[in-house]
């Protein structure tokens, strides 16, 4: 018994198919490899990601107009226990945009292995951004407009 030939049309989307699935593979072992250079689960290496994480924030500022003396910090609490999240109320111009800094902050912490996911409060005309490291939550930033700016 032979098998049957393979019409050229078929051969190609399943060549094309096979290489597209070659190239996703390769694409996410790169990305598994290459994302949380650093131990973001050890002590040492959380406060290292911490400290470069604040050092990325602190360089971003000044190139969105952003005073760092108006910027409100505090730990934040669940149950009145810490929970080792800081949480910043930063006043920012009526026409920030939100959307260029969350792509300037996110590609600045990506070495730390960490990312960056906001939410946007349409009513208050607010955004915040929370910045996730080793899979927990460690810095809120919340974008409040300042009408007086």
């Amino acid at each position: 018994m032979r098998a049957r030939a393979i019409a050229p049309p078929l051969r190609k989307r399943l060549v094309i198919a096979s290489g597209l699935a070659l190239c996703a593979i390769v694409l996410t072992a790169a990305g598994l490899v290459t994302r949380g250079n650093v131990p973001a689960g050890t002590p040492g290496g959380r406060r290292g990601a911490e400290a470069g994480i604040a050092a990325a924030i602190d360089s971003l500022c000044p190139l969105y107009s952003i005073d760092a003396r108006l910027i409100r910090s505090w730990k934040a609490t669940a149950a009145g226990e810490p929970t080792g999240r800081i949480e910043e109320k930063i006043p920012v111009d009526p026409g920030f945009r939100s959307l260029e800094f969350n792509h300037a902050l996110a590609a600045r912490i990506a070495p730390f292995g960490a990312f960056v996911v906001a939410t946007e409060r349409s009513k208050e005309n607010s955004v915040t951004m929370h910045i996730v490291c080793g899979g927990t939550t460690i810095r809120s930033l919340w974008f409040v407009p300042d009408a007086a700016r």
